[in-house]
């Protein structure tokens, strides 16, 4: 779905993934603001993560703002989530905070194929106590190469197609070599070419450019010449240092915008974005992040700062402070709330591997029995069996969920 966004705004929020031995999960951020006045940071947001269950995806997020020099902290909004068994997120609810009470604003809700690839994405918003679909954004697949990646926006009663992307891959690298974007007429049912991207590789199969094209209409082709590049540098140990974007002008690349990475011990600690002055033709700061990791490579601090250029140094502007804490890795037995795993039922799902059958022993009366595949397709369902026959099955791990009384519980097991 379309959503426009600056480069501060991206940049800021960005979020590098470190991956370590020990799991870990982030439990607070706290936001402060520069004050140039008292040349010191001021406190002013805070967002809180609730795990309902192990892994490191929140289920809600929370985020409280300062109440003037009160001291105290207000709510703003929250996010709740909702994932299904391979931990991929199926909902996610924004409410607003008002006076007293927590009302909607916006919803997004996901949807997977088989291989665990999202096909589509739907945004709607809270209207006179209703979801009124905005936007939507629905995806294909060869494989797990995606192939074509359509956003529809809303006209006020029904979705209708703006723009498509289309992708195409090296056969040998499966790595991504084109994108044509194109927009949709609605009144002649007709998708029209507007730019393509090309993308090149390093021989270490790092992105090395993507140079984009615009579509020739009077010669129905896109034309030979780019109208802008981005070229991307590595050092030796294969690490981005150097992104540049350049665009067409006057029939040859100039240089436009710079982002240069500095890393420490793997992680990357400095971020500069400059902007390229012709008349100077230099290199120009415009902002700067800056990094702080722990010993467990978990980010714990982001400054961010802008060029103040009658001074020739950098300015604070935003701080934020991140918290976390060990994490158990994700079970897809303890993915929802509403399934209990209550050894007071004494459930037993026996054997365990099995090739033929399952069979359930409780002294509760069972209602229903239900497997999923860790994608979370349900396989089958079989009401009031205690006994069900699974060789017809795949090999493979699966979900049993037993519906007995008013609780659900879940159970894992492997069929060989």
């Amino acid at each position: 779905m379309k959503k426009h966004y600056s480069i501060f705004f991206l940049l800021f929020f960005l979020n590098i993934q470190h991956h370590t031995a020990q799991v870990f999960r982030k439990d607070s951020i706290h936001v402060f603001s520069w004050s140039n006045a008292d040349a010191n940071w001021s406190h002013n947001t805070r967002e809180l993560y609730t795990f309902d269950y192990e892994g490191t995806k929140e289920t809600n997020l929370l985020r409280l703002i300062a109440n003037g020099g009160s001291g105290n902290w207000v709510n703003f909004y929250q996010f709740n989530k909702n994932y299904n068994t391979l931990n991929n997120i199926t909902e996610s609810i924004q409410q607003n905070w008002n006076s007293d009470a927590w009302s909607n604003s916006a919803r997004d809700t996901y949807s997977y194929n088989e291989q665990n690839n999202e096909t589509v994405h739907l945004y709607a918003i809270w209207v006179n106590n209703g979801w009124i679909n905005q936007a939507q954004e629905t995806k294909t697949y060869t494989g797990n190469n995606l192939t074509t990646k359509t956003l529809e926006e809303s006209n006020g009663n029904n979705l209708i197609p703006e723009d498509r992307y289309l992708y195409e891959y090296a056969i040998a690298s499966d790595r991504l070599t084109q994108e044509v974007m194109q927009i949709y007429f609605a009144d002649v049912d007709f998708w029209l070419n507007v730019e393509k991207k090309e993308y090149s590789y390093t021989s270490f199969g790092a992105l090395q450019k993507v140079e984009s094209f615009g579509f020739n209409g009077s010669q129905n082709d896109f034309n030979v010449n780019g109208t802008e590049q981005t070229l991307y540098n590595y050092n030796a140990l294969e690490q981005l240092t150097e992104q540049t974007r350049q665009l067409r002008i006057s029939g040859a690349y100039r240089n436009f915008e710079r982002f240069v990475y500095t890393y420490t011990l793997g992680n990357q600690t400095e971020l500069i974005i400059q902007e390229w002055i012709t008349a100077d033709d230099t290199w120009k700061n415009k902002f700067r992040q800056l990094r702080t990791f722990d010993a467990d490579n978990n980010e714990t601090e982001l400054i961010y700062q802008a060029w103040n250029s009658d001074i020739d140094d950098w300015r604070n502007l935003t701080r934020s402070v991140s918290f976390w804490s060990a994490a158990a890795p994700f079970d897809a037995t303890t993915l929802s709330i509403s399934s209990i795993n209550d050894d007071s039922y004494s459930v037993v799902v026996y054997p365990n591997p099995t090739a033929n059958y399952i069979n359930i022993n409780t002294s509760i009366p069972v209602h229903s029995v239900t497997l999923f595949n860790l994608q979370g397709k349900q396989i089958l369902k079989a009401k009031g069996e205690t006994k069900i026959g699974v060789s017809h099955l795949a090999a493979g791990m699966y979900l049993v969920k037993i519906h007995i009384e008013d609780s659900i519980i879940t159970k894992k097991i492997r069929i060989n």
